[in-house]
């Protein structure tokens, strides 16, 4: 990462006192900074070809050198080192003069403060220690196993570490361990879309930059069944349905929009799920419509993550004792004497046939005994 800072050096003919320090700069362990300073005359007018020297006061150490252009801007780019101490520093640059040019010296403090960025170190498991990749199921349970290091991978304790779900809903907050290590746990519950984004965020800890991963998973579709219903509706016993709706892990699903369809698949009424999964329908003011269905039809449209699924219950009327002679077409009744003729003549066609059989049978017997 480079970050840019101008400095202005101004240079007159006469002694002059150095121009004031910057503001605090903040630069990052191990990676570049880009220091641009410009050369001026008093008036404002650029001082082309003029050399620039870079010095580490708290260090006491020469950077390097750096040479103006003709709008008096000279860059230099200094790596801080991947092992520089943490905190304040600073630098300066340093125009040493130009006798030619009548150009007395100058020069500027450059104040530092070098920080370390946080390293978020994360896995995602389910309650087995399954790793977690790309897709969930809607309830499932979401183990989050967070190591926090410093730019040299060593575990940091005491950072704190945040979990939210995006853009900024906080879902859990810790502090790490000795170990730099923070565990936290989220259960994807009906709220959630078909793809959540998770963010895993390390604050800010002393000369220490905080850092934040995002991790984005999809909500695959849960199966789901409904329970508790009847296999056959007797219209003369009740004149209620009742059910539930869970998935197929046994939880419940609340809040969900069941429909009652004719066998047609008319729409004769809604209801929701209480808490406990529970829907009931109370069909007393729709008795005559439904008595001229076979059977009935439940629906739970799916939604937030769950999948569609229905359920038939058959309905018996007052009249009927056969909960199946419903489901039957009603054959015609054919003759009896049709019936009876039929049958004397498979019954004739039999003894034809044993007959014969028979026969041929004892020529075989007497075959064998006369060649004896």
């Amino acid at each position: 990462m480079r970050i840019f800072l101008i400095i202005l050096l101004s240079t007159v003919f006469i002694g002059l006192p150095s121009p004031l320090p910057l503001t605090q700069t903040d630069a990052f362990r191990g990676a570049p900074i880009a220091l641009t300073v410009q050369l001026t005359r008093q008036n404002g007018s650029p001082i082309d070809d003029a050399t620039v020297l870079f010095f580490h006061e708290t260090q006491n150490l020469f950077l390097g050198t750096a040479q103006t252009n003709v709008t008096g801007h000279a860059q230099f780019v200094w790596q801080v080192p991947s092992a520089h101490e943490l905190g304040f520093v600073s630098l300066n640059a340093t125009f040493r003069g130009d006798p030619e040019r009548f150009l007395l010296p100058s020069m500027v403090s450059i104040p530092l403060t070098v920080f370390a960025r946080l390293q978020n170190m994360f896995n995602i498991t389910d309650t087995n220690g399954n790793p977690i990749h790309t897709s969930v199921n809607l309830g499932q349970k979401l183990l989050f196993n967070i190591l926090i290091q410093d730019d040299h991978t060593i575990p940091l304790e005491g950072i704190s570490v945040q979990l939210l779900i995006s853009p900024n809903q906080l879902i859990a907050e810790g502090v790490t361990t000795q170990n730099g290590t923070v565990h936290f746990s989220c259960i994807l519950n009906h709220t959630i879309t078909n793809e959540v984004t998770f963010l895993i965020r390390s604050m800010n800890h002393g000369f220490y930059n905080g850092t934040e991963n995002r991790f984005r998973i999809s909500i695959r579709n849960t199966s789901v069944q409904l329970i508790g219903l009847p296999a056959f509706w007797l219209l003369r016993c009740s004149q209620s349905i009742s059910g539930r709706l869970c998935q197929n892990n046994g939880e419940v699903i609340a809040n969900a929009t069941i429909e009652l369809l004719s066998e047609r698949g008319l729409l004769i009424g809604c209801s929701v799920t209480d808490a406990e999964g529970r829907f009931i329908f109370d069909l007393c003011d729709q008795i005559e419509t439904i008595q001229t269905n076979r059977f009935l039809i439940f629906r739970y449209n799916g939604g937030s993550g769950y999948e569609t699924t229905e359920a038939v219950v058959g309905i018996i009327s007052g009249l009927a004792d056969n909960p199946f002679s419903q489901f039957i077409e009603i054959i015609t009744p054919i003759d009896l004497t049709q019936i009876i003729h039929q049958l004397n003549i498979i019954i004739v066609s039999c003894l034809a046939i044993g007959t014969t059989v028979i026969t041929l049978k004892m020529k075989q017997t007497t075959r064998r005994i006369v060649s004896h």
